[in-house]
């Protein structure tokens, strides 16, 4: 299932875009990430299409300047490009890949980085906007409008200004960050960040799994932390995750050990115990399932 809404770019976007591509050319003479702390914004180049990626992702607006990328949750498939902006209001595990790209027309993105306590501050100045039930997925792909794109377009101009970016970044992200709360996915946005809703307590059970996946988790002691009965969270968790609480913290653990064995070079055997394997036997299995291959191949790949 691909999800991803379809309209029109207007003329007024078509201006917009083209002045986002030149800063951004401008801003990433690299191929790769550009990281720019501490205000947690991603700048991303690439010049060509690339291989589906699993990464454990955290709360984040991704914004396509040009090309195409899609994301993955379980059987759930997320395009985004220049019209439609990628929201996650939780940690997922995803896959990802960039689907359009070319020397002569870079993927061009930016990903900014957001957390629970900038929503619940905006969402003071919102009175009206009322938070989404029942359970949704906590992923969504969102249409862009002019004043989010005007938006970005400001917060790449203050980037290319070092000694303005210290201070202008923040508010630039913030209103951005209204900004979609603004649209059509707003009140599926606003729902994570809402105490008391059954959004925001699965959103805690989420953070306790993000902090402690290497520890033995049972359904039943992450019920008591979402004061849920664990049919209860088992329901609504799958809605917001697209997995049961077991299945995600197996799949936050393999993502983890993913990177261990891809990235870092760990060694099989210390990555499975170090995201709370006992059995490197199963761990192998496992990981074999998710990512198609056992962990020998991928850390030869």
């Amino acid at each position: 299932m691909d999800i991803q809404p379809h309209h029109q770019m207007t003329t007024a976007q078509q201006t917009l875009l083209c002045a986002m591509i030149e800063k951004m050319q401008a801003l990433t003479p690299e191929l790769g990430l550009t990281v720019i702390e501490p205000q947690g914004i991603t700048l991303i180049r690439a010049e060509s299409p690339t291989e589906r990626n699993a990464i454990v992702c955290q709360p984040f607006i991704y914004v396509v300047i040009q090309g195409k990328k899609a994301s993955y949750l379980g059987d759930e498939k997320y395009s985004y490009d220049p019209l439609n902006f990628l929201a996650l209001s939780v940690s997922l595990p995803l896959e990802a890949h960039v689907i359009e790209a070319s020397p002569e027309t870079p993927y061009l993105a930016i990903k900014i980085d957001i957390s629970t306590e900038m929503v619940s501050d905006l969402l003071l100045h919102l009175p009206t906007l009322q938070p989404q039930s029942p359970s949704q997925r906590g992923i969504c792909v969102c249409p862009m409008s002019i004043a989010l794109m005007q938006t970005i377009d400001r917060l790449l101009s203050v980037l290319t200004e070092p000694k303005h970016t210290e201070v202008l970044a923040p508010l630039c992200i913030k209103e951005a960050l209204y900004h979609a709360l603004l649209g059509p996915q707003g009140p599926q946005l606003a729902a994570f960040a809402s105490q008391g809703r059954q959004h925001q307590r699965i959103a805690e059970v989420i953070r306790h799994i993000q902090q402690h996946y290497e520890q033995p988790l049972d359904v039943d002691g992450l019920a008591t932390i979402a004061n849920m009965s664990p049919s209860s969270l088992h329901q609504h968790f799958k809605a917001v995750t697209n997995a049961s609480p077991l299945q995600y913290i197996k799949t936050i653990r393999l993502h983890h050990a993913h990177q261990l064995v891809t990235v870092q070079q760990t060694s099989i055997s210390q990555a499975a115990y170090q995201v709370g394997y006992q059995s490197v036997s199963q761990f192998s299995r496992e990981y074999k399932r998710l990512f198609g291959q056992v962990p020998s191949e991928a850390k030869a790949s």
